[in-house]
């Protein structure tokens, strides 16, 4: 058996560097993304743990290395490609590559990319490193003069990037558990944060006065202003042993690198992960001018509408835009606007450069402020651009950026979607959240009728060069008595999209960024109606109703969201109604705008508080 494979290799030693080069780049291992949670391509959304990546990243590396040890031809090749891709997962990772950059000194200029997934600022960490260190060189470790011992894993991280002069990507992705380790099996041990190092975060959180990010201790092992070639730089911040992302390291760091923005000249891409994208060493939210970076992603972020306007006018020449918000917007943030702008003109401003957009709000809320209009009407409330978009070729929003807030939609919204989308879009995907997965009422699926027929008018439409139509959608309970109904629809939708060449597609929506230990166990009632009876069709003598019949039965419940006339009572919005006519006049006030005969009538008609908040 060994004959063939000699002879294979034999053939490969007889390529020419030209065609051996290319095949040993497709060995190399992808950039990791960030920890836990990572978005692909088409938008869906996935659990990235940092044990898996690990063991993703192991595995294409070793692919590598045995292509290199094939012979010393094939070695010549792929050696630079072994240091092209570096990931430091633990304390041994650490010292082994900044003791091999000091004895091989040829392996600097090879280093493109480094993910650090290991806490070097946790307590645990820092004592393995000091052990590592010993058993490597065999001696203690000594810093600088005036130093802590506390900071060896910022001191070895800090000279193995500076020693890389051809760095590209630089991602910090520490977990708030250890990686994968015999001796580290217990999911309850974090490794917290040094206390020196907590008690120095918070002191520069709640100080009084402005500090200069220059002379802050993170500046010392990161100075981003001399990484000149620097090109993507990503950060995901994790939780302290607080429960909390505010006083963590990787949260300052995120700090630290938007103070930074305007010295790193060739930056690109800037993805931060659970962070508020703030700068809590200025106060002024206004930024300079960023022309260089063209990708800003900002996962699981508690941004407010002000701070991302300011950002996205700054980066005049944004190609992809992705948010993915972890708190609301407030209409007490309309108050500070940079210049009175929302985010709606901001990207009205990227028209001519905006490629890719994607925000989504997983929560209930919004991250549009309202404004000040009478009557403050749902769709008031949403994106107005997205049609002026020219060039905007992949967009992902959830419903309340297209339709507005109210989480009912009206009956011509489907029809809607084909004036609200650019002719330019090659992707759309809508995220669909207008419930949690026990609220499975007549109300969503009448919106997901809604939506579905607003698919069907995309897909005659001529204007449009959609490729792919994608909806965010939680899955119907199999158990549910809508799952028939659900899935019929959601099929003559894909064969419409079918036969106009529309690849269409839905898939969960992944909850948000939580951790997994927050995530609560599905509840034994999940699958029982409101009135606390389980949802499965009653089963008579002769079992199972036939398909038909229930099917009949689907429809007429459906139906009753939009014509049973029985809707519930409001005590609270009775008490606020105003209790005579001259009454809602006097709470309206005298700048109303607006007709005393639509007045009359929208008081008469019961729609008052359209126009009363």
């Amino acid at each position: 058996m060994a004959a063939p494979a000699q002879n294979l290799t034999a053939s490969i030693e007889r390529l020419p560097n030209e065609l051996l080069q290319p095949i040993a780049e497709a060995l190399v291992p992808q950039p990791l993304l960030t920890t836990r949670f990572a978005l692909r391509p088409v938008g869906t959304w996935a659990s990235q743990e940092a044990e898996d990546q690990r063991a993703a990243w192991h595995l294409a590396h070793r692919e590598l290395l045995t292509f290199a040890q094939t012979s010393r031809r094939m070695l010549a090749v792929a050696r630079p490609l072994l240091w092209r891709h570096i990931l430091i997962y633990n304390e041994s990772a650490l010292v082994t590559l900044y003791l091999r950059m000091i004895k091989q000194p040829e392996i600097k200029p090879w280093i493109r990319h480094i993910a650090c997934m290991a806490n070097i600022t946790g307590a645990r960490m820092i004592m393995g490193i000091h052990r590592e260190w010993e058993r490597q060189t065999g001696v203690r470790w000594q810093g600088q003069p005036g130093v802590s011992p506390a900071s060896i894993g910022l001191d070895l991280l800090m000279i193995i990037t500076w020693h890389a002069p051809n760095l590209r990507d630089l991602l910090f992705a520490f977990p708030d558990h250890p990686l994968p380790n015999q001796e580290l099996r217990d999911p309850t041990a974090n490794d917290v944060l040094l206390p020196a190092f907590r008690a120095t975060i918070l002191s520069y959180i709640n100080s009084p006065d402005s500090v200069n990010h220059r002379q802050t201790f993170v500046a010392r092992y990161f100075p981003f202003h001399q990484m000149r070639n620097l090109s993507s730089l990503r950060i995901y911040c994790h939780r302290d042993e607080q429960q909390s992302r505010d006083g963590s390291f990787p949260q300052l760091l995120s700090h630290y690198t938007i103070a930074c923005l305007p010295d790193l000249k060739n930056l690109k891409t800037l993805e931060l992960c659970c962070s508020s994208a703030s700068n809590l060493f200025y106060e002024d939210i206004t930024i300079p001018s960023l022309p260089q970076i063209q990708q800003l992603r900002l996962y699981g972020s508690r941004i407010h509408e002000p701070r991302l306007v300011a950002l996205c006018m700054a980066c005049t020449n944004l190609q992809d835009l992705l948010v993915h918000f972890e708190e609301s917007t407030t209409d007490d943030d309309r108050d500070l606007l940079p210049e009175g702008h929302t985010l709606d003109v901001a990207l009205t401003g990227l028209s001519d450069s905006l490629r890719s957009l994607e925000l989504v709000a997983l929560s209930e809320g919004h991250y549009l402020t309202r404004g000040r209009e009478r009557p403050r009407k749902p769709e008031n409330h949403r994106l107005k651009c997205i049609p002026h978009l020219g060039r905007l070729e992949s967009l992902t929003l959830d419903y309340r950026g297209v339709f507005g807030t109210l989480g009912i939609l009206e009956e011509d919204d489907g029809e809607r979607l084909c004036q609200l989308l650019p002719p330019s879009l090659r992707d759309f995907t809508l995220v669909c959240e207008w419930g949690t997965a026990k609220d499975w009422k007549q109300s969503y699926l009448a919106n997901l009728d809604m939506i579905l027929h607003g698919v069907d008018c995309l897909c005659a439409t001529q204007s449009l060069k959609l490729s792919s139509i994608s909806l965010a959608i939680h899955s119907w309970p199999a158990k549910s008595r809508f799952h028939r109904r659900f899935n019929r629809k959601v099929e003559e939708t894909r064969l419409r999209c079918l036969r106009a060449g529309i690849t269409f597609r839905t898939f969960d929506l992944f909850p948000s960024y939580q951790d997994e230990d927050d995530v609560d166990p599905l509840d034994e009632d999940d699958f029982e109606d409101e009135d606390g009876g389980d949802i499965l069709p009653e089963m008579g003598d002769g079992g199972f109703e036939e398909e038909t019949e229930l099917e009949l039965e689907e429809e007429d419940e459906a139906s009753e969201y939009y014509f049973s006339g029985d809707e519930e009572e409001d005590p609270e919005r009775e008490a606020r109604r105003p209790p005579t006519f001259a009454a809602f006049m006097e709470q309206l006030g005298e700048d109303h705008g607006h007709s005393f005969d639509e007045l009359f009538y929208a008081y008469h008609e019961d729609r008052w508080d359209e126009y009363l908040f």
